[in-house]
């Protein structure tokens, strides 16, 4: 009692583990009520794109919204062969974009890191305001650079582009993580007569996998998705990407059969088969990404 006046606490005592667990399946209860339709809605575009990838026109036009048999696994062949040419194309700039990018990014953040210089702040935040400026802003003189180096309509005008930006968005995933790094394990490396570059690939770069795994897989996705640069710089078919490519095939099944009937079953064949590729690489980095995220790679 304080000047008279007894607190709730005092006259009902100290709160019991029972009544503490049950507040906290009842928080739990309400999580999932919140989970579970966020988890439809996000699962329910997926499983209509299996479901109505194996339909033929007339399937789709009956019951565009349910399973119906037979399933016909033969669009998956069928736009398996027009797809081939475009994942491959895509497939080779992101393998040397990518590694164009960590590579750079990587030890550019080792030495804004570890080392000490005049000016280092400024020149960070100046590699990172060039994130802040909207792509529709530097994309008319990004193409002029690229028209006046001749690389038009080659593999090469995406894959500089892709490690440039890619390097920029690397510098500020990597150089928090690299930071975070015990200075013990670099200062025992020099002690043992390590240089810098060895202490960079002995020492950063193994303690860096997850960031890394992290990154890559942002990379691969956004270049993997990207429609707008392509669509600029790209206009032979033998070159086009994922994106272009699935739009080219689009012209010619939105024209239908001889009856007037799109075949939207070829189409959603096509956006399962150009998913696999970044499935297949998620299935492999998972451990890494998933290790990326949880150690803060994403917390700035």
């Amino acid at each position: 009692m304080l000047f008279g006046v007894t607190t709730s606490i005092s006259r009902r005592g100290p709160l019991q583990p029972e009544s503490l667990r049950a507040g906290l399946q009842r928080l739990q209860g309400l999580l999932h009520l919140v989970l579970i339709p966020t988890l439809l809605l996000s699962l329910g575009p997926l499983v209509l794109l299996f479901i109505d990838a194996g339909k033929t026109a007339d399937q789709f036009e009956a019951h565009p919204w349910t399973l119906t048999l037979p399933y016909h696994f033969k669009n998956y062949w069928v736009m398996a062969g027009g797809m081939s040419r475009y994942i491959l194309n895509s497939s080779i700039i992101s393998a040397i974009a990518i590694p164009f990018a960590l590579a750079l990014a990587s030890y550019t953040s080792y030495v804004f890191a570890r080392f000490s210089f005049p000016g280092k702040e400024m020149f960070f935040y100046a590699i990172i305001m060039l994130m802040m400026i909207p792509f529709v802003l530097y994309l008319v003189p990004q193409y002029l650079l690229v028209l006046s180096l001749g690389m038009m309509n080659t593999r090469w005008a995406l894959i500089f582009p892709y490690a440039a930006g890619g390097a920029v968005f690397g510098v500020f995933l990597i150089r928090p993580f690299m930071a975070g790094l015990p200075e013990e394990l670099f200062e025992a490396a020099r002690i043992d007569g390590a240089g810098d570059w060895q202490v960079f690939f002995k020492i950063a770069l193994p303690l860096c996998r997850p960031i890394m795994a992290t990154l890559m897989i942002i990379l691969l996705l956004g270049q993997w998705n990207d429609i707008i640069w392509p669509s600029v710089t790209l206009t032979s078919d033998k070159n086009k990407t994922v994106t272009l490519g699935i739009f080219s095939i689009a012209k010619s099944v939105f024209h239908g059969s001889s009856l007037g009937q799109t075949q939207w079953g070829f189409m959603f064949a096509a956006f399962v088969i150009s998913s696999l590729p970044l499935v297949l690489v998620f299935i492999l980095a998972r451990k890494a990404f998933i290790q990326g995220l949880s150690s803060g790679a994403l917390k700035f």
